[in-house]
């Protein structure tokens, strides 16, 4: 008999209308429902936190507007800027700027013109990078600029190592080198020199005087043969 009850149209049709029932009318699950959902998400403006490995900070977010679960393992930011630092390199900084953001346990995510750059003058710019937490890696599908010195790489896909600063370079791999053409410049004592040169060069001060001396004593003897 309740083999037959659970096969008829009727039991499952009147389950189902209850259950409709329950989730359209009562409004203490729904309430409880939002509170579960407050209690676990949280959104948090003009925030700053601080990433802590082994005692040592090795990144500091801001951004303007931050979702996140209690935990803080899942994150989702708006107006991302980070700072970064090395354990092990006291001089070694690094800066990231981005649209948005989203971490997991496992990744960083940032996208909307996301721009890189450190104290080792590299530098990148693409739509969106991926940063590996345990691998220490940063990869992108998009198209991608990286700069070092006076290098120039532009590409289609990158994967770059934190660790070892392996730089990789996918598809479509173009790389352009700026030669700056240096002035010699001419030396203070040289352009001294080369401006005196134009210019007539005096005589010692003895020769004038002692050529106006003989001036005069041919102007005494002029006049004492004419008298």
């Amino acid at each position: 008999m309740i083999k037959n009850i659970l096969l008829s149209f009727w039991f499952w049709s009147v389950l189902l209308v209850a259950f409709i029932v329950l989730i359209l009318w009562d409004d203490d699950l729904e309430e409880g429902i939002k509170a579960e959902y407050i209690k676990h998400r949280m959104v948090l403006n003009d925030v700053n936190f601080s990433q802590i490995d082994k005692g040592f900070e090795s990144a500091r977010l801001y951004a303007d507007t931050c979702e996140m679960d209690d935990n803080q393992n899942n994150m989702e930011a708006n107006n991302v800027r980070v700072m970064m630092f090395k354990e092990n390199v006291a001089t070694w900084t690094g800066r990231l700027i981005s649209e948005k953001a989203l971490k997991t346990p496992f990744e960083a995510k940032f996208w909307g013109d996301v721009r890189l750059w450190n104290s080792d003058d590299e530098r990148f710019r693409t739509e969106e990078m991926r940063y590996y937490i345990n691998r220490k890696e940063m990869h992108t599908q998009k198209p991608i600029t990286a700069f070092k010195d006076k290098i120039v790489v532009t590409g289609l896909g990158m994967s770059y190592f934190t660790e070892t600063q392996e730089l990789k370079i996918n598809q479509q791999v173009v790389i352009r080198i700026w030669n700056d053409q240096k002035e010699k410049k001419t030396d203070e004592k040289e352009e001294h020199n080369m401006f005196m040169g134009t210019l007539p060069v005096a005589p010692p001060i003895e020769n004038i005087l002692q050529n106006k001396l003989e001036i005069r004593k041919e102007d005494k003897n002029k006049s004492g043969v004419e008298k």
